[in-house]
């Protein structure tokens, strides 16, 4: 059986490069107007597909090292209608669209079956050095950015990026295709809580809100959910692939920091003693990494699980994701995850 106690933790930074993102304004979800291109702009490429929903609890599938993972509800969708789409060379990190786009980027809803069609202005071009791409030394997930693509966010009817039964954000960067399905889901009334919780704690210590990424939630989801099957407790998974390897296969961009917890209780219970675990770090002298990771003020989005363990039903696996899209952490410290005690056998630090 697991005991109940905190991993340790070291929060991944990146080499030198970019600085601090941009931030969507509050704004309504009809379509923006596309600026006319000059005769000397690159022509657009239409980008198109279809935008489902899925259960509150889902993640998937993401095929990492050879193994795809899917929550049991992942194949149960709808479509979601009256979703904006914005598709261009201009990331939006925010929680809904902004009130006027960035130049080149173009926006439209989704129809009733979900659907959707549009074509920026501007040719697909690399991802910006702003919000880039942060593939680990060592891509266990053997994931490979587009060489060329445009930034697509989803912003389903509702969407704030807090709360709970509404669709989550999704921010990503995409090689320009017609076949795009892009799965959104929601969060739970816990995650919604938890995420309130983090967010009063970081107020109090001088740093700015977090809003749901759709990537960063089902990053969380899948690990927390691993960790309950598989009998684990670690960065690291059964395959030795440690958290950012598993971000960017779910079609991430940017440096993910990620704090675990095996407490005791679930749902809103779990939260709150991870939640406090991690905050009495302060105190440590130095504080504590689960604490400064908590607390950096250069992450902007965040995904959080609670996940029963199967072999301890009266405990839960929490996972934090915390993300900085734009690679810039204020947290100074080595690039990778420790190897705690009840790791898998046979894993070693590998800076995945």
């Amino acid at each position: 059986m697991k005991h109940a106690f905190v991993a340790p933790m070291v929060l991944a930074l990146a080499a030198c490069g970019g600085g601090p993102g941009g931030t969507a304004n509050a704004g309504g979800t009809s379509a923006i107007g596309i600026p006319s291109a000059s005769p000397t702009t690159p022509p657009g490429v239409t980008v198109a597909g279809s935008v489902v929903a899925l259960a509150a609890d889902a993640y998937g599938p993401a095929a990492i090292a050879g193994v795809t993972y899917a929550s049991a509800d992942a194949s149960q969708t709808v479509p979601l209608a009256h979703a904006t789409v914005i598709v261009g060379p201009v990331p939006i990190v925010g929680g809904t669209p902004p009130a006027q786009l960035p130049a080149g980027d173009a926006a439209v809803t989704t129809n009733a079956g979900g659907a959707f069609a549009l074509t920026p202005a501007i040719a697909p071009a690399a991802a910006s050095s702003a919000e880039p791409f942060v593939v680990p030394p060592d891509n266990l997930s053997g994931f490979v950015p587009p060489a060329t693509g445009y930034y697509v966010e989803v912003f389903g009817a509702g969407t704030d990026g807090t709360s709970a039964g509404a669709p989550l954000p999704m921010h990503r960067f995409l090689a320009a295709s017609t076949g795009l399905v892009l799965r959104i889901s929601s969060a739970s009334a816990a995650e919604a809580g938890a995420l309130a919780a983090v967010n009063a704690d970081r107020a109090a210590n001088g740093a700015g809100p977090l809003i749901f990424d759709e990537s960063a939630e089902e990053a969380a989801r899948l690990h927390a959910s691993d960790e309950s099957s598989a009998n684990y407790f670690c960065h690291y998974d059964t395959k030795n692939v440690g958290p950012s390897s598993r971000y960017v296969a779910i079609g991430a961009i940017g440096l993910t920091g990620e704090n675990l917890a095996l407490v005791s209780g679930t749902g809103a219970v779990a939260f709150g003693y991870a939640e406090a675990a991690f905050l009495a770090e302060k105190t440590s002298n130095p504080p504590g990494g689960h604490y400064l990771n908590l607390v950096d003020g250069a992450h902007l989005w965040a995904g959080l699980a609670a996940v029963v363990d199967a072999s301890a039903p009266a405990f839960a696996n929490v996972d934090y994701e915390l993300v900085t899209p734009n690679a810039a952490d204020t947290v100074v410290g080595a690039y990778g995850y420790p190897v705690s005690t009840p790791c898998p056998a046979g894993t070693v630090v590998n800076n995945s």
